[in-house]
């Protein structure tokens, strides 16, 4: 080798080792990062040391905290890249409010499996409807959070975006205190475009079979469908069923309407604390506070009721207790001698004041007649003076619930006395085999009457008359 080529080598040598990476800080837009990036092309000026780099930051008055070794590492890189040597604190949002329910909002019937040891799950008492009760707290209103702010690069705070409050609409039955959604109304809860509300209505699109259970409302129940055989509703307001009643139960404090018909196979039972409306009733009990009305025929039915009963069609068979009297559009008894009673200006309550009554007579002369056996021994035993003191206590009882049972009696009897206007009006025929009485006479037909017609009690004779034209 020449001393030539040795002076090139030398050169070559000495310009790999001068070889210097130089450097620019930059902030970015949004001022939340400080950029370092490596300046090409250029042999003077730029960022060259550490401590350059450092000064640059002061300079740009970068509070953050710089990664040291990030920028060491820069500085002896072979092929320099840009780096991020410094980064702000971004902000965290606020979470968004919400409503924290305490109970299922759908406002149908849920499965709720309540197995006895050993016994079979009573399918028709599982499927329940959520219920509410007054006071209860239905949901609490979780408010939204402010979120932490950040500072850029420079220190400045960036303030953070709070969450948005939860959307709701208070509806029927509710009322916001201290953050809870409180029940003021009892029912079902629901929540339909972000109102929250109880529903005093339980509407059903279907039937009242397996998939729905036994229904047990405070509200009126409504249904769209029919109420299949050995399922009940009780509702402390109104009932309609849309479809037909088949061997049903029906319990209501208000009216039940019935669209479709009662078909009661001997096991419905309707109890209404107003009227009772229906197409038509077959082998079923009906018992209601108000008047009875129903399109088309009565048949094989026991009706009790303190109003009127009126219907379109025929009443044939069983036993109708009417304290208002009955309006029969069409035929009153069959051609076949089916036996049919109608009872007018009774009470139907007053009979079971006089049973009650009675019922108390018996175990008050159960009573004496220990009394009379005691009385005749010269001492009694421990056990025998303790049930003594237990039947004087008792006794005493029972004279309050007769009295009670008494004055209900006396005031049903006043109640009869004053209704003088009860009758039968037919418009058909009063069939032979009728039975129609009052709480003082009765009458019963032998042979076809055609209508119309009324039979009416006669105050003065206590009788029953017959009258033609209604």
């Amino acid at each position: 080798m020449t001393n030539e080529e040795i002076d090139e080598e030398e050169i070559d040598v000495s310009k790999q080792e001068t070889k210097v990476n130089r450097f620019k800080i930059a902030i970015t837009r949004d001022r939340m990062e400080v950029k370092m990036y490596p300046l090409t092309g250029i042999k003077e000026g730029g960022l060259t040391t550490y401590d350059e780099v450092v000064d640059a930051c002061q300079r740009e008055n970068i509070k953050t905290k710089i990664d040291e070794e990030l920028i060491r590492e820069q500085l002896m890189e072979a092929e320099p890249q840009e780096i991020t040597i410094s980064k702000g604190e971004r902000p965290k949002e606020g979470k968004d409010g919400y409503i924290e329910y305490k109970f299922d909002m759908s406002a149908k019937p849920q499965f709720v499996a309540d197995p006895k040891e050993g016994k079979a799950i009573d399918y028709k008492n599982s499927m329940q409807v959520t219920l509410v009760n007054v006071g209860d707290i239905l949901a609490t209103v979780i408010p939204p959070t402010d979120g932490e702010a950040g500072e850029d690069v420079n220190g400045y705070p960036i303030a953070s975006k709070p969450g948005t409050k939860a959307r709701y609409f208070l509806g029927e039955g509710v009322e916001e205190k201290d953050g809870d959604i409180v029940v003021t109304a009892p029912g079902t809860p629901s929540v339909q475009d972000d109102v929250i509300m109880i529903r005093r209505t339980y509407v059903l699109q279907g039937d009242v079979d397996l998939s729905t259970g036994n229904i047990s409302f405070p509200g009126t129940v409504v249904v769209h469908g029919n109420v299949t055989d050995g399922f009940e509703i009780i509702s402390e307001e109104n009932v309609v069923v849309n479809g037909l009643i088949s061997g049903a139960k029906i319990i209501a404090k208000g009216y039940i309407k019935c669209a479709g018909g009662i078909q009661g196979k001997e096991r419905s039972e309707i109890t209404s604390g107003s009227f009772v409306a229906a197409t038509f009733v077959s082998a079923a009990t009906i018992v209601a506070e108000g008047d009875v009305l129903i399109t088309k025929d009565i048949l094989h039915s026991n009706i009790s009721c303190l109003g009127e009963l009126r219907m379109g069609g025929s009443l044939i068979g069983g036993t109708t207790t009417a304290f208002k009297g009955v309006e029969c559009g069409g035929d009153l008894g069959s051609e076949t001698g089916t036996k049919t009673s109608v009872n007018i200006r009774t009470h139907y309550r007053q009979e079971k004041a006089k049973e009650l009554a009675n019922s108390v007579m018996t175990e008050v002369t159960a009573i004496f007649e220990r009394y009379k056996i005691w009385n005749k021994a010269e001492s009694l035993k421990d056990e025998e003076a303790e049930k003594l003191m237990k039947d004087i206590t008792t006794l005493q009882e029972l004279i309050k619930k007769r009295q009670i049972f008494d004055s209900r009696a006396a005031k049903f009897d006043q109640m009869v006395l004053e209704n003088k206007i009860a009758k039968v009006k037919i418009l058909g025929v009063l069939e032979a085999d009728v039975t129609i009485a009052s709480p003082y006479t009765r009458y019963t037909s032998t042979v076809p009457m055609k209508g119309p017609l009324s039979v009416s009690e006669n105050n003065e004779y206590q009788k029953m008359a017959i009258m033609r034209g209604g």
